[in-house]
């Protein structure tokens, strides 16, 4: 048992907190706002997994949930025209080849 205290304790754990890469606070203000007039348990749940994702990858991967979100609570048309909006954004923070299927 003491090789394995010696060996957690020689190894202590650094937190590393990094700054997100440039234009993904961008991209992560404009999906939250598209909630902004939802509301309810899987909104909230959205919103928190929006302000933890750390790329734009994770945001990218994260358009269908708000799309389910406001298309539930609003209509189809409202939530297509607002996810439209969005795609630039990413254009600025992704490859072209990802957005270029949006």
């Amino acid at each position: 048992m003491s090789a394995w205290s010696s060996w957690l304790n020689s190894r202590p754990f650094e937190w590393q907190f990094r700054a997100p890469p440039a234009g993904v606070e961008t991209v992560r203000n404009q999906l939250l706002a598209l909630l902004d007039d939802c509301e309810g348990f899987e909104v909230d749940r959205l919103r928190w997994r929006l302000h933890m994702a750390e790329r734009a990858q994770e945001l990218w991967l994260l358009r269908d949930a708000v799309f389910q979100v406001v298309s539930s609570q609003h209509c189809q048309a409202l939530a297509m025209q607002r996810m439209e909006g969005v795609v630039p954004a990413f254009r600025q923070v992704l490859p072209a080849h990802l957005v270029g299927r949006a």
